[in-house]
C-alpha cells in the first residue's frame, strides 16, 4: 500500500529514518506518489544546505580553497539553466532522475571540499595529521559538471542499439585518491535509469544509497575518509568543532 500523504508531515516532525526507510521500500516511484517522495526529498536537502553553509563557513573561515574553479566558494548554489540538464538527463537515459539526487540538485546544487591541490598555498590545520587521501572530502558535482558525460552516453547506447537497455553512470565525484591527486579508482556516481527513491552511491567504499552516504559525510564535518580513525583524539575534537550544531536529515 502507497502513502496516504502523510509523508513529509512525518517527516518534518522528526521521522527522519522511518520515513526513508519506507519510501526506499517502493522499487519504482512514479505518478502521485513520486510527487509526494519529492517533497520529502526536498525537506531533507533542505536540511543538508543548511548543514552544508555551516561547514563550508567554517572551512572558509580558515582559507579552505575547492579544487574545481568552476565552483563559487564550496558549495554551487542552483542556477536556473539546470533545468536544461535535467531534461537532457532524461531524454538520454530514458527515465525520470532518481528523487534524493534531483533534489540534492535543486536545492543544494554541488558540493566541493576538495582541497585545491594545484595551490601554491598548503591546506589550512584541520587539527589532525592524516595525508590528503584519508579525508575523502565531501564532493557532489553540480549538474553544470556532469554535461561532458552525454556525448559518451550517446555514443554508448548508439553502440549497442537504440531500443537496448543500457545504464549509463553520472559521475559526480572523484574518488579518494584522485581527490588527493594520487591515480586511483573510478568515480563515485550513480547509475541511472534508477527508478526507486534513492540510488546507491556507487563505487565509494561504504556501498551506501546517496542520502546515507550523505549523513555519514555529515556525521564526519564532510570529510567521511575519517571513519577509518575514528579512535583518534584530534579527529574526535576535528568533528566534534566543524560539526558542531549540524542538525539530522
Amino acid at each position: 500500500m502507497r502513502s496516504s500523504g502523510t509523508l513529509l508531515k512525518r517527516y518534518l516532525a522528526g521521522e527522519f529514518d522511518q520515513v526513508w526507510r519506507e519510501i526506499r521500500a517502493y522499487p519504482r516511484i512514479d505518478g502521485e506518489f513520486r510527487d509526494e517522495v519529492m517533497e520529502v526529498a526536498d525537506a531533507t536537502m533542505r536540511r543538508v544546505a543548511q548543514n552544508a553553509d555551516l561547514v563550508a563557513s567554517r572551512l572558509q573561515a580558515i582559507g579552505w580553497q575547492a579544487l574545481s574553479s568552476e565552483y563559487q566558494g564550496l558549495r554551487t548554489p542552483p542556477t536556473r539553466t539546470d533545468e536544461a540538464v535535467f531534461a537532457r538527463i532524461v531524454e538520454i537515459s530514458g527515465a525520470q532522475i532518481p528523487p534524493t539526487l534531483l533534489a540534492f540538485w535543486r536545492v543544494v546544487g554541488g558540493i566541493n571540499w576538495v582541497w585545491d591541490y594545484n595551490s601554491k598555498d598548503h591546506p589550512p590545520d584541520l587539527g589532525f595529521d592524516l595525508p590528503s587521501e584519508e579525508h575523502d572530502a565531501l564532493c557532489v558535482d553540480a549538474p553544470s559538471l556532469v554535461t561532458d558525460l552525454f556525448d559518451e552516453w550517446i555514443y554508448q547506447k548508439a553502440s549497442i542499439g537504440p531500443d537496448a537497455e543500457h545504464q549509463l553512470q553520472i559521475h559526480l565525484a572523484p574518488d579518494y585518491l584522485h581527490k588527493a591527486n594520487i591515480s586511483g579508482g573510478s568515480p563515485y556516481c550513480i547509475v541511472v535509469p534508477f527508478f526507486g527513491a534513492d540510488p546507491l552511491f556507487s563505487d565509494e567504499r561504504h556501498g551506501l544509497p546517496f542520502l546515507d552516504y550523505l549523513r555519514l559525510a555529515f556525521r564526519w564535518a564532510g570529510f567521511p575518509g575519517l571513519d577509518r580513525h575514528a579512535a583518534r583524539g584530534d579527529v574526535q575534537d576535528f568533528v566534534a568543532s566543524f560539526g558542531k550544531d549540524l542538525i539530522p536529515f
